[in-house]
C-alpha cells in the first residue's frame, strides 16, 4: 500500500474557461542536469551547466558530490559551477539521496570512487524502491556494496582497487536504466573502461540513450553496437566543460496535454528543440497521434488543439514517466485509450498505475489496469463535447458530477472583466471537491493538475511534493492558465 509521506495541505488546482496560449518554458531538464553534474564532479577543472534544474532532486545530488569531496556553487546568474576531482573522489561520508532515485543509484556508483567508506541512505519510501540490481552490478566488477538493514537502503560502499580496474559486465533485461546510467557515466575513470553487455530488451533504454548524448557532448568516444547489444566506454581524461541544458520534456508533457484537451489552444515551448533527445518528447508525438495538432518551428516545440483525441494503444516502454500526462489527456478523450508498457512505474515514488487509476475513477473515468497496462474511457465523465462558444474566448459543455451524483454541471461560464483571461473565478459551478492524494509524487500532483485546469473541482493534498522536481510548479501553472508570457 502507498502512503502519503509528506505534509502540506490541499490546494484546489487552478481551472481555466477559454483557450490557453502562449510560450511556455518549464525549468531545466532533471534527467540532463543530473547526468551533467556527475561527469562535472569526476572531470578536471571548473565546469559550467547552464539552465540546470534547481529542486529537490538535484540539490540532493549536489550535497553528495560534495560529501565525496567535489565542490558544487550555485552562483545567483543561473549557472551551476561544479570543480571537478579529476576522477577520484578524495572524501566520503553519509550521503542522504532524500527521495530521488537517480540520486540515490547515481551516487551509488560515484562513492566506488571514493577515498572511503560511504553510507547511502534516504527517505522511507526511497528505502522500499529497487536497489539490489546496482548493488549487483557493482559488485559483479568487484566493488563491496553491502545492505545495513532488511530494506533496500541503507548502503555501506566500501571502494576497491579492483573496482577501479573496470572491464566488462552484463546487464539483465529487467535492471533499472538509471543504474546502467550511473556506471557508464563514472566509466571513463576506469583504468580499462568499461563494456556493458545487454542480455535481452532494456525497459526505458531511451535514458540509457540519453546517457550516451551526454557522454558524446562532453568529449567521451562512446562505442554502442546495437546489433550486439553492447556500449563500450573508453578510458577517458575528461577536462572541464560548458553545457546549456534544454528545458524539461518530462515537465512540459503537463502543459502539452492540456493544450491537446482545450479547444483553441496552443502552446509554444521556447528553447525546446521539436528534436530533442529526452525521452518524454515521445508524449509529443503520442498527443499527435492521438488528435492534437503540432505546430512546432525549427527551433521550438509546439502542440495546438486540433480535434477532440481519439482512442488508440500506446506503447509507452520508452516514456514511462510521461504516460501520466497522457494518461490525463485521456480523460477527456472521445474514446477509450489504453498505455502498455509501464514495467518500471510501480516502483517510482509512488505506485503510479494504482495512483493514476485511483483519481482517474474519482473523476467518473472508466478504467482497468494491470501490473504494466492501463485503458482509460474518459467518455463517462462528460455529457457533452467541449468546445469554444461563437467568440472563440470562452469554453461550453457538460461535465458529469463524480461517483455519487448523476446531476450534470454545466461548464458554460462568464468571466468576471476584472480577472485574468483564463483564471478561475467565484462564478463558475464546481464540482463536489475531489482530493486526490498525490502519495509524495510529484507527477501524479502535476497529473491531477491537468485535470483539474479543464474540469474544475479537483483539489490536491500535499502539493509540496511538487518541489521535487519544479519548485515553482503551482506559479508557473496558474501564470499558463491565465494566459501571461513567458511562464517559469
Amino acid at each position: 500500500m502507498m502512503s502519503d509521506a509528506h505534509g502540506g495541505g490541499i490546494l484546489r488546482a487552478p481551472r481555466i474557461c477559454g483557450p490557453v496560449r502562449g510560450n511556455f518554458s518549464p525549468p531545466g531538464s532533471k534527467s540532463l542536469t543530473q547526468r551533467y553534474m556527475m561527469l562535472a564532479a569526476l572531470a578536471d577543472g571548473v565546469s559550467t551547466i547552464d539552465n540546470p534544474l534547481d529542486a529537490v532532486d538535484t540539490r540532493a545530488l549536489a550535497e553528495g558530490l560534495a560529501t565525496l569531496g567535489a565542490q558544487v556553487r550555485w552562483p545567483k546568474n543561473g549557472a551551476l559551477e561544479i570543480v571537478g576531482v579529476n576522477g577520484i573522489f578524495p572524501s566520503c561520508g553519509i550521503l542522504n539521496a532524500v527521495d530521488g532515485g537517480t540520486p540515490a543509484r547515481f551516487l551509488m556508483a560515484a562513492a566506488c570512487l571514493a577515498t572511503g567508506v560511504s553510507t547511502l541512505d534516504g527517505s522511507a519510501r526511497l528505502r522500499q524502491r529497487p536497489m539490489q540490481d546496482g548493488v549487483d552490478l557493482l559488485n559483479s566488477l568487484g566493488a563491496d556494496v553491502s545492505r545495513v538493514a532488511d530494506t533496500q537502503l541503507p548502503l555501506r560502499i566500501t571502494p576497491t582497487e579492483l573496482f577501479r580496474i573496470g572491464g566488462s559486465c552484463s546487464v539483465a533485461a529487467h535492471a533499472s536504466s538509471q543504474f546502467i546510467s550511473a556506471l557508464l557515466l563514472i566509466a571513463p575513470w576506469l583504468k580499462r573502461g568499461m563494456q556493458v553487455r545487454f542480455e535481452g530488451a532494456q525497459p526505458s533504454v531511451s535514458y540509457i540513450d540519453l546517457t550516451v548524448d551526454c557522454l558524446r557532448q562532453v568529449g567521451v568516444d562512446v562505442v554502442w553496437n546495437s546489433e550486439q547489444g553492447t556500449i563500450y566506454i573508453p578510458p577517458t581524461r575528461l577536462q572541464k566543460f560548458h553545457v546549456t541544458v534544454e528545458p524539461d520534456a518530462s515537465s512540459a508533457a503537463y502543459a502539452m496535454a492540456l493544450a491537446a484537451i482545450v479547444p483553441g489552444s496552443e502552446i509554444t515551448f521556447a528553447h525546446l528543440p521539436r528534436a530533442s533527445h529526452q525521452p518524454d518528447m515521445a508524449v509529443f508525438d503520442a498527443l499527435i497521434q492521438l488528435g492534437a495538432r503540432d505546430c512546432s518551428s525549427e527551433k521550438c516545440a509546439a502542440i495546438g488543439f486540433g480535434k477532440p483525441l481519439k482512442g488508440g494503444v500506446l506503447d509507452a516502454s520508452r516514456w514511462p514517466d510521461g504516460s501520466l500526462a497522457v494518461m490525463a489527456a485521456a480523460a477527456f478523450a472521445n474514446e477509450p485509450i489504453q498505455i502498455q508498457g509501464l514495467t518500471t512505474l510501480a516502483g517510482k515514488e509512488s505506485d503510479r498505475i494504482e495512483a493514476m487509476t485511483k483519481w482517474l475513477r474519482a473523476i467518473g473515468a472508466m478504467v482497468e489496469s494491470g501490473v504494466d497496462w492501463i485503458r482509460i474511457d474518459g467518455r463517462s465523465t462528460h455529457a457533452k463535447e467541449i468546445s469554444l462558444d461563437k467568440s472563440n474566448t470562452k469554453l461550453v459543455g457538460t461535465f458529469k458530477a463524480p461517483l455519487d451524483t448523476t446531476k450534470n454541471t454545466n461548464f458554460n461560464t462568464v468571466v468576471n472583466e476584472n480577472s485574468s483571461r483564463n483564471a478561475d473565478t467565484n462564478s463558475q459551478p464546481i464540482h463536489a471537491e475531489i482530493v486526490v492524494n498525490p502519495y509524495a509524487d510529484h507527477r501524479i500532483a502535476m497529473s491531477a493538475a491537468v485535470a483539474g485546469a479543464l474540469r474544475g473541482g479537483i483539489s490536491i493534498s500535499d502539493p509540496g511534493c511538487v518541489e521535487k522536481s519544479w519548485p515553482s510548479f503551482w506559479n508557473d501553472w496558474h501564470r499558463l492558465l491565465s494566459g501571461i508570457e513567458g511562464s517559469a
